[in-house]
């Protein structure tokens, strides 16, 4: 059987004397401007339409399906979809095709995407708060008990619950007991959709968490870009089970995909299912060897109940100075991170990390004052000289704000909110309206204020304290001001 049939049948067109009278109108790369054609070379090629042969992303039945089908068997799932539109797509459409119309529990935190999907699906959210731990730093995912608890609660109160939606692993590494999520929403005839995003590496080695298809998971979404030698924007989602109805996720995917997909990027979603077969485990366990310094800290070693995905490092400093300082430092050398907050810094070494870039980081980092062997947070030690009280008060605006994204109180659904007319206004003026766009820090793409809260006096406070302090938000314009509700 051909391990690669979408790159084989591109390969097989491309090889062919033929005169191209169809789009795209770069005909297979001749009139591409020079500066870019000189960067994608024989790439250009393979950019293609949906010719005799090539199959079609909305309708597979040749490359395409064989594909997804080889995906689906490597990592066990009934079915695969492919995705040239990230697991933003992928989330949406499980959401859709789950929780139409209906309630569906969140775990918070939850990514942007999962709140497009509730305004597409017209579903109503059930928030299943996380625990931010103020040790770490970091939001761990709510316990199966919570789980449990909120089920039974809902049960007993009559509410038809439609799907529960956790995400695993969170941005910084931290694996949620997803076989316990599975075990306690299956018990109540519920399905359980994961957003995987950053865990589609996960099963290569069994020094890597398992991935969450095979800790039974109903829906699994996972971006193939993030840690998968693929293109960006390339991800797939995986079924297993009837709880959620496989033509329903189809047509919602679907409904949200390109009609003229990439074929670049499904050749990347190809040849990235082929390495994991053919190369993955062997990587996987060379690059978990190459960081094995990394791990050493006390606060890399998770709560019992919880597993962390070993190619994250997460390095708490409760301070946007120091956070920034730090960065900007390893940046100043080459080195450049996921991202820095008021909470941390976050790298991500992916499957392809050497030794030698592990040393280059652990040298800045000890050059910058920081030991690996010690439980460490950063100090106004030079990486930032704010004041001792602006720091705090840095800090205090964004625990609040933390606190008011683990149960907001929404008063209109996602899709009533979005169809409202709303006005800009300074947080201060906002008192008591209510949010019609999402306040969300980028990276992570984790909102703190939802759409459809209520904006009270203390998350008005904490938002302007923010907004003064320089914190890169989506939500908040250039102005300070932020999206509520129109006044009727």
């Amino acid at each position: 059987m051909d391990q690669t049939p979408i790159l084989s049948a591109l390969r097989e067109m491309v090889q062919k004397n033929r005169l191209p009278l169809h789009v795209p109108g770069h005909r297979q790369g001749r009139g591409l401007p020079e500066e870019f054609a000189q960067w994608l070379g024989p790439a250009a090629k393979m950019d293609l339409t949906e010719l005799p042969g090539l199959d079609n992303l909305h309708h597979p039945e040749g490359c395409i399906l064989a594909s997804q089908q080889l995906t689906a068997a490597y990592y066990g799932a009934e079915q695969t979809l492919y995705s040239v539109n990230g697991s933003t797509a992928a989330v949406m459409a499980a959401i859709t095709a789950a929780a139409q119309g209906k309630s569906i529990v969140l775990a918070v935190p939850f990514h942007e995407s999962a709140w497009r999907g509730m305004v597409l699906a017209d579903a109503v959210p059930i928030f299943l708060p996380g625990v931010f731990d103020w040790g770490r730093l970091e939001w761990f995912p709510p316990t199966p008990d919570s789980l449990e608890s909120l089920l039974l609660r809902l049960t007993r109160r009559g509410t038809d619950v439609a799907a529960v939606y956790v995400t695993s692993p969170t941005y910084t590494g931290v694996v949620a007991p997803v076989a316990r999520y599975a075990e306690i929403a299956h018990r109540y005839r519920v399905p359980l959709l994961v957003d995987e995003a950053h865990g589609a590496h996960f099963g290569l080695t069994d020094l890597l968490p398992p991935h969450s298809v095979a800790c039974g998971a109903d829906v699994v979404v996972q971006s193939v870009h993030k840690m998968l030698p693929g293109l960006t924007q390339t991800a797939w989602m995986h079924r297993q089970g009837g709880r959620v109805d496989a033509r329903a996720l189809e047509l919602a995917l679907r409904l949200l995909l390109s009609t003229s997909p990439s074929y670049l990027l499904l050749a990347s979603l190809d040849a990235a299912q082929a390495w994991l077969r053919s190369e993955g485990t062997v990587q996987a366990d060379r690059a978990l060897a190459e960081t094995a310094a990394l791990r050493t800290q006390g606060w890399q070693v998770p709560p019992p109940g919880y597993q962390r995905d070993p190619l994250r490092h997460w390095l708490p400093t409760g301070s946007l100075a120091a956070s920034r300082g730090l960065a900007e430092r390893l940046a100043r050398s080459g080195i450049y991170v996921e991202y820095a907050d008021a909470q941390g810094v976050l790298s991500v070494f992916g499957l392809f990390t050497t030794a030698q870039e592990v040393g280059e980081y652990v040298q800045l980092l000890g050059l910058a004052g920081y030991e690996l062997s010690k439980n460490w947070r950063v100090e106004l030690d030079g990486l930032g000289h704010a004041p001792v009280a602006q720091v705090q008060a840095q800090a205090n605006a964004w625990q609040e704000l933390q606190e008011f994204a683990r149960a907001p109180h929404l008063v209109l659904r996602p899709r009533r909110v979005w169809q409202s007319p709303r006005e800009l206004v300074l947080p201060k003026q906002a008192v008591g309206r209510v949010a019609a766009e999402a306040v969300i820090p980028y990276p992570p793409g984790i909102p703190l204020i939802y759409p459809g809260q209520v904006l009270t006096e203390a998350i008005c406070h904490a938002l302007d304290k923010v907004c003064q302090d320089g914190y890169d938000i989506q939500g908040i314009d250039a102005m300070g001001q932020v999206a509520v509700l129109g006044k009727k």
